[in-house]
Formats: structure tokens, C-alpha cells, sequence
């Protein structure tokens, strides 16, 4: 599956999300307009409308750009410029469209199901 974020000033990344049952709870949510909160000196994020179950999910391994969740916060959090794996921070997807776009999404962005 494929989710675009997207904000109204043109800026736009896309993932292509895991399957598994993270990856489908994450859909069952879409689509759905959020603000986003710089939480980082790379990174942004937002609270999921609810919490997201994990089982079977792989943890996020480290790297450059990734589609997170962090399930004691309940926190989906976009990554940009590279990030450390840590436990309970599992990975939802790799972008594979607007490859350092995130750190350009400002305002209220849309996250839609793309295909």
C-alpha cells in the first residue's frame, strides 16, 4: 500500500506502508488531515486518532527516512536526515516518492491511501 502526505502548499512524500497488522491499522485510519509537530531537529510527528497494534511488527531498524510509530506515545512520526533504532519505535514504511520532501510539510497536511 501506498499513503501520500501532502499539504496545501504543494510539498508531498510517499510511502509504501509494511504489510502487516500495524500496516493495516494504520489504513483503517485513512484518510485524515492532521497537524504536524516538529518533535525533533529531524523529525516530525502526530498522535494517532487511536492506538495501533503492534503484534508482529519489525522495529525500526535505524537509517536515513523512514514511516514510524512510537506505541507508548502513540506517536506516527515521520523521520528525515537519519534517526537510531530504539525500542518501541516500530517501522511502518520507507518513502519511494519526494525523498526529503518531509522536512518542506507545513500547515495541516492530508495522509490518503494512494494505492
Amino acid at each position: 500500500m501506498k499513503v501520500k502526505f501532502s499539504d496545501q502548499y504543494g510539498n508531498d512524500v510517499t510511502y509504501e506502508v509494511k504489510e502487516s497488522e500495524l500496516g493495516y491499522a494504520f489504513e483503517r485510519m485513512l484518510p485524515m488531515t492532521v497537524k504536524m509537530t516538529k518533535s525533533g531537529t529531524r523529525e516530525f510527528s502526530f498522535s494517532a486518532p487511536k492506538k495501533m497494534n503492534c503484534f508482529g511488527a519489525e522495529l525500526a531498524p535505524g537509517g536515513i527516512e523512514a514511516l514510524c510509530y512510537h506505541q507508548p506515545w502513540n506517536e506516527i512520526i515521520l523521520y528525515y536526515g537519519g534517526y537510531s533504532e530504539y525500542e518501541d519505535l516500530y517501522e511502518l514504511g520507507k518513502p519511494v516518492d519526494g525523498f526529503g520532501a518531509v522536512r518542506n510539510l507545513r500547515g495541516l497536511v492530508t495522509v490518503e491511501k494512494i494505492a
